[in-house]
């Protein structure tokens, strides 16, 4: 039998893979890059506008003392003022910090878990609005009036992405010019993008969906993107596909919660011409086959044609895009103990995937193990944690955490390390028992988080479920939980707790903060 190894096409010698590089490329370059859309408004920047945008604000952050590997943190909404500060840093040789917005408003407090992560990455100055507050850092809200005179300089690192902390503690990803650059070309080539494509999104850019999917892409392939604040999709989820039908997008991204989100929420969709999407990419958390082929055929009757949401892959430490299906492709999905699992295509440009076995050495097809990926486009290591970098990377390889087999030369996910319930000797992945719940209890998106914990007095593992609730619980919701879990996957739920709506701790992504979920409801805590 074959080997779970996989390998993506190969990289071009002197691939153009420069940031920067595109950036004076485009000054010539008067067609629209991003038009940034609230409300009724539209704001559109060109693409010759990204460098001497670039260049006021290095102007400024120079004359707050930034140079040559200085940190430069990014406070900004989606907006011509993060694109100017990420790459105003970046043409300084500083390294640009993205810190999370809020995603629900336009205020600008600054979040408890940034004030950690400005202090974690010793930023020089914050790059925020002149209204901020409870930023404790000197701050610079505006671009110069003039450019800077000095050439374009890169830095050891571009930007250090921070991981949203859904299973632990976050931690920055820190990633070289050129490794940003080639995971941008990688995932252009991988869809087959190109000027005439457009874009949606309602992406963070401070997210690396949303920074490298969505803007380094754009900028690589020259398409024109539409973006929204995320508090928009998320107060109205149907504005995403309305706007993807009146500017006919060919392409657009989000995590699984969202089309879940838009499936729940918009009830009777308005007249839509969706037959433009070639691809919607779904990935940044667990990719589940239902929501696809609800969506699908929901939107049918719309245009949107079958195999346009495509299961992707990828992780900040790998700048972002691992595995992706080929627009139109519809892989054969993989049965695993019961359950469904999606296809999420095979290696983009210069990458290898094998899946490993506890030992570390490449486990057969068809195998359950560890995700390992090597490559030009692997970070350089976590910020400022000899220890966490050398658990990551080993031999050139990424050990990813998560979980996955390889059949007929496609990458399947099936979870993570770290989640992973064992109950009465058998493995269960969270996702799964979070699925079946949430069919039940019907609650909020990413509103279910299942985890197991030690009966000291059993001597066993018990296995705990948390659900939010939008109103007060059906009678007899318990015993259907329990009674669902029980058919589908032959194990006993042992503790429901029911809370409000809200109550789960989130990443300013939405997804969940598994850690801080556990250590709340956990038994031993209360």
């Amino acid at each position: 039998m074959a080997h779970a190894l996989l390998v993506g096409p190969p990289v071009v010698s002197g691939e153009r893979a420069s940031l920067l590089d595109w950036l004076r490329e485009a000054r010539t370059d008067e067609r629209p890059w991003l038009s940034f859309h609230q409300g009724v408004a539209v704001e559109t920047f060109r693409f010759c506008d990204a460098a001497p945008l670039a260049q006021r604000w290095a102007r400024a952050l120079a004359e707050h003392g930034v140079g040559f590997g200085d940190r430069v943190a990014v406070f900004f909404p989606n907006g011509r003022d993060f694109i100017g500060a990420f790459f105003g840093a970046q043409w300084l040789g500083a390294t640009a910090i993205p810190v999370p917005w809020p995603a629900t408003s336009l205020a600008a407090d600054l979040p408890a878990s940034a004030k950690l992560l400005l202090e974690t990455c010793r930023a020089k100055v914050v790059c925020a609005p002149a209204h901020a507050q409870g930023l404790g850092w000197p701050v610079v809200s505006i671009p110069a009036t003039e450019r800077i005179d000095v050439p374009a300089r890169e830095g050891d690192a571009a930007f250090i992405q921070f991981s949203s902390g859904s299973t632990g503690r976050p931690r920055g990803a820190v990633i070289a010019p050129r490794a940003a650059g080639l995971s941008a070309l990688a995932m252009a080539e991988g869809l087959g993008l190109g000027a005439e494509d457009v874009g949606v999104s309602w992406l963070p850019f401070f997210h690396d969906m949303g920074l490298v999917g969505v803007v380094l892409t754009s900028l690589a392939a020259r398409f024109h993107v539409h973006v929204l604040h995320p508090g928009e999709f998320l107060l109205r989820p149907s504005r995403w596909l309305e706007l993807a039908s009146r500017v006919r997008a060919t392409m657009t991204v989000a995590p699984n919660f969202a089309f879940e989100l838009v499936l729940r929420r918009v009830r009777t969709p308005k007249d839509l011409e969706l037959s433009s999407l070639r691809s919607m990419l779904n990935g940044s958390e667990p990719v589940h086959r239902a929501t696809i082929e609800r969506f699908e055929a929901t939107y049918a009757p719309f245009g949107l044609r079958r195999g346009a949401v495509l299961p992707v892959y990828g992780l900040a430490e790998n700048v972002l895009g691992v595995t992706f299906q080929a627009p139109g492709a519809t892989d054969a999905d993989l049965t695993l103990d019961g359950r469904v699992v999606p296809s999420v295509g095979t290696p983009l440009l210069g990458l290898e995937v094998a899946v490993r076995d506890d030992a570390g050495a490449v486990v057969e097809e068809d195998v359950e193990g560890e995700v390992t990926v090597r490559g030009p486009t692997t970070m350089t290591g976590y910020f400022d944690d000899p220890e966490s970098t050398s658990r990551a990377l080993r031999n050139g390889w990424l050990f990813t955490g998560d979980r996955g087999v390889v059949r007929a030369g496609r990458l399947f996910l099936t979870g993570r390390d770290k989640e992973l319930i064992i109950k009465m000797g058998r493995k269960f992945h969270p996702a799964d028992v979070e699925r079946i719940v949430a069919d039940v209890a019907d609650p909020p998106p990413n509103g279910v988080v299942a985890f197991s914990e030690e009966d000291v007095a059993q001597h066993q593992e018990s296995l705990v479920v948390v659900v939010e609730q939008r109103r007060t619980a059906e009678a007899g919701l318990l015993d259907r939980i329990r009674g669902r879990v029980s058919a589908e996957l032959g194990v006993m739920v042992d503790r429901i707790e029911l809370v409000g709506a809200g109550a789960l701790p989130r990443t300013t992504s939405g997804k969940l903060r598994r850690k801080e979920c556990t250590a709340r409801y956990s038994g031993t805590a209360r």
